[in-house]
């Protein structure tokens, strides 16, 4: 009798509807229970799955050998280069990551045994229909203990006063917000990533956030970036570059890239020197992964071209910024925590940068601090020119200017259209000259800006409407200022931005190779 109820309690238990925690890992069991296979079974399924992967591999690679780089379909930096799949490369794993800082915050490691039973989907019989398990007391008290700190694991607090920004950001290991936007971006990834691993600021300390949006149709910049993450954070990436430089190489040999015609233009010392930046010897970090990835994607309706010509014809200027001010607060306030001391945002096309810019700029302790920025052009247009014409300091012309101007009129600095008659940083460069040297500016240009993170917490953003005759990266540092926060800039503290030919620089260079070119 004994034993035919404990058969029904059984039966009755298995078909009560009952509260329990249960992971999406491990649903509640089918009817097909795993006890009730055989070892056939397994067997079965083991020899049948292996038997699908021949042979679809075999479909798609033919008798070619599997290479981990077919995971970058195709991809080519410059023109059509695609990998090589001769090669079956085993690339190094990562390294055990052992700094704290990989674990710190939301990252921060739980007690597994506390949440051992819940993850593996336990049941807790509390109480049943006709009785159920023995609950003692002590049971009860244990669990009760770790639902409590289930529920407060998602409790954080922060002081934010301990992520002020200080000079010594790396010392006192502070972390770091590091922003891109990308747009039309696939043939510079390569590039950006090098600078990317040159970094000689703690990696373990920075959080990395991309911006992908508006892309062209067939643009393959979201796809080659998430690659190219994935294979930076398990350390393979230096590998992969390595063989994808060699294979451009090897068909350039043959055949000229017409992407890259106008480099016999250039100062080929200037060439030199870039070819060279990312040679080596690297710092020991260089591999080293970085405290998280991520990569957002999302469209503001940004029409306008990426070429040099469309991007920086003054009547498209004042649009064009106020869109990117929208994506630029839009990755701040989805990638910003409350543990980050510092935001750096950065250009994808930036081709020589120190790889201590992060501590050499947060040295100086500005609120908002920005390098010179300037790029390499034909020899014919006299080697180099300066770029960033939108870091500067206010005068009181243009001052006189904006008041000339309707609200909503945006003053586009470098144009013949708005003179303003400011002292800009660009030109206030001595190659001579010391580059520590800072300077007090109210402008600050969007290629390379280092701010502190409390800045964005109480309110300064890059505006998308006209902020005193001003949008995007220039209005941030005016706002910025004008909530009394401190703006400088490093007249002597180079980065040099990619030379993109202009459609009259590509003009002048057919002419030149005809005979044809008047200078004057």
């Amino acid at each position: 009798m004994v034993l035919n109820f404990s058969i029904i309690k059984e039966k009755q238990k298995q078909k009560d509807e009952l509260p329990t925690t249960r992971s999406k890992l491990y649903p509640k069991k089918s009817v097909y229970d795993r006890k009730r296979r055989s070892p056939a079974f397994y067997w079965t399924c083991i020899l049948a799955t292996c038997l699908a992967i021949y042979l679809l591999c075999k479909a798609t690679l033919g008798d070619s050998s599997f290479d981990p780089l077919s995971a970058i379909n195709n991809y080519n930096s410059y023109g059509s280069y695609p990998l090589s799949r001769s090669s079956n490369k085993n690339y190094k794993n990562a390294k055990e990551l052992e700094d704290v800082e990989y674990y710190d915050y939301d990252f921060r490691s739980i007690d597994e045994m506390s949440f051992h039973n819940f993850d593996q989907g336990e049941q807790h019989y509390l109480i049943t229909q006709y009785g159920g398990d023995v609950v003692t007391s002590k049971d009860k008290e244990r669990y009760i203990q770790e639902m409590e700190n289930l529920l407060s694991s998602s409790v954080d607090k922060y002081d934010l006063s301990q992520f002020e920004g200080t000079a010594n950001g790396a010392e006192n290991r502070e972390h770091l917000l590091y922003l891109t936007p990308l747009r039309d971006a696939e043939h510079v990834l390569p590039m950006m990533f090098k600078h990317l691993m040159n970094l000689t600021y703690p990696h373990e300390l920075i959080d990395i956030a991309f911006l992908v949006s508006d892309c062209s149709e067939g643009d393959k910049t979201l796809d080659t970036l998430i690659t190219f993450a994935r294979h930076l954070q398990d350390g393979t990436l230096v590998d992969i570059f390595k063989d994808m430089d060699a294979s451009i190489a090897k068909s350039e040999k043959k055949n000229e890239n017409p992407n890259k015609h106008y480099l016999k233009f250039m100062d080929q010392n200037y060439i030199k020197m870039a070819d060279a930046s990312f040679a080596g010897p690297h710092h020991n970090e260089y591999n080293k992964p970085f405290r998280s990835v991520q990569i957002f994607q999302k469209d503001f309706g940004q029409i306008i071209g990426q070429g040099f010509s469309d991007r920086h014809a003054v009547k498209v200027q004042g649009i064009r910024r106020k869109l990117m001010g929208r994506a630029r607060n839009w990755l701040t306030a989805n990638a910003l925590k409350p543990y980050h001391s510092w935001v750096y945002w950065r250009d994808a096309d930036v081709e020589l940068c120190p790889g201590s810019v992060i501590q050499d700029l947060m040295s100086k302790n500005y609120d908002v601090i920005v390098p010179n920025v300037w790029r390499p052009l034909p020899e014919f247009l006299n080697k180099e020119q300066p770029y960033d014409l939108n870091s500067w300091m206010e005068s009181g012309e243009a001052l006189e200017l904006a008041k000339t101007l309707d609200e909503d009129d945006v003053i586009v600095e470098g144009y013949a259209e708005y003179p303003t008659w400011r002292v800009h940083l660009a030109y206030l460069r001595d190659p001579n000259g010391d580059p520590n040297q800072t300077l007090d500016i109210d402008g600050v240009g969007g290629v390379s800006i280092l701010a502190k993170a409390k800045l964005f917490r109480h309110g300064v953003h890059f505006p998308a409407f006209t902020f005193e005759n001003h949008a995007e990266t220039e209005a941030f540092g005016k706002m910025a200022k004008k909530m009394g926060y401190s703006v400088g800039g490093l007249p002597n503290y180079m980065l040099w931005h990619i030379y993109e030919p202009s459609d009259d620089d590509l003009k002048d260079m057919a002419a030149i190779e005809r005979g044809e070119y008047n200078q004057n």
